[in-house]
């Protein structure tokens, strides 16, 4: 019987990066594109609205990342979350 594994996926210095959870070991990284390519080639959508999309979505994790370890409150509530990333709200304290 195969082993099941815990992979997770992880955005991390602007990259997607496939983890062994087990193990704690990084399996492989995807650039953003990388991830444009895929998905070029599998929706047929033009590769600089691709990376456009990717390069933002990374820079909205990445906000949304700081968002939280910035929070001043230990279980932040996602509706506050959201309102400093929309609002580039960065490091600090809730108005």
């Amino acid at each position: 019987m195969r082993e099941e594994k815990k992979l997770r996926l992880v955005i991390d210095e602007g990259v997607l990066k496939i983890v062994d959870w087990a193990r704690n070991e990084v399996l492989c990284e995807f650039t953003p594109d990388e991830l444009a390519e895929i998905i070029e080639f599998r929706y047929a959508t033009p590769w600089n609205r691709s990376k456009d999309i990717m390069e933002k979505l990374m820079y909205i994790l990445n906000d949304i990342l700081d968002a939280y370890t910035s929070s001043e409150e230990i279980f932040p509530k996602k509706g506050d979350i959201i309102k400093r990333v929309k609002f580039r709200v960065h490091n600090q304290a809730e108005e």
